[in-house]
């Protein structure tokens, strides 16, 4: 009996995988979605880390020159705390309860105005707190800092290869579905002649 060296059976394993063996019961189908799902595989290998690097890169700098132009347009203010009440719902890691405070400031053309914020500090009627506003001197939150922006490119980078997997995942699914749909009505048809010969009915 002929055996294979290591380098055939090497070659032969990722064929055999891919549906180009001699198996008599392998279908055409088969062949076909195995050549699919080894195509979207590459795609994947190859496409994911461009893919991550490349989005998040270009999250990184737009939110970075996001930041900038929020620092640049928004500015920080001293505001007066009218009344501040506790907000029971959550807890913040440094173990104090946030607050819900109304405070009034003074807009950029002079006029004062008032708005609630949640701050996880203590403050009391009277104290002063910092608020960041923008140029018509509504609240803003403040400016996207570097940490937040590299935690967004981070994460752009982290879901990227997910999101690419779920998408071919998907596109592979519905090739193999039309195929099996395919075989499953050319079987149909060719029972139906060959079904009454076996059976005996007409």
């Amino acid at each position: 009996m002929r055996q294979d060296g290591p380098l055939q059976r090497r070659i032969h394993r990722p064929l055999r995988w891919i549906g180009f063996d001699r198996n008599p019961m392998r279908r055409r189908c088969d062949r076909i979605q195995a050549i699919v799902w080894a195509g979207l595989v590459m795609v994947f290998l190859t496409g994911a880390p461009l893919a991550s690097i490349y989005l998040s890169h270009k999250i990184y700098i737009a939110d970075l020159r996001a930041g900038r132009a929020q620092a640049m347009a928004w500015h920080r203010v001293p505001a007066r705390v009218l009344h501040a009440k506790p907000l029971v719902t959550a807890l913040e890691p440094t173990g104090h309860l946030p607050e819900v405070l109304m405070l009034r400031w003074v807009k950029p053309d002079g006029s004062s105005q008032t708005g609630e914020v949640t701050r996880a500090i203590d403050a009391v009627a009277g104290s002063i707190v910092t608020v960041w506003i923008d140029k018509r001197g509504r609240l803003a939150q403040p400016p996207l800092s570097r940490a937040e922006v590299a935690d967004r490119a981070m994460c752009a980078a982290i879901a990227t290869p997910i999101v690419l997997a779920l998408l071919l995942a998907a596109v592979g699914g519905l090739v193999s579905f039309i195929l099996e749909r395919r075989h499953l009505a050319r079987w149909g048809a060719e029972w139906e002649v060959v079904g009454p010969q076996w059976t005996g009915r007409r």
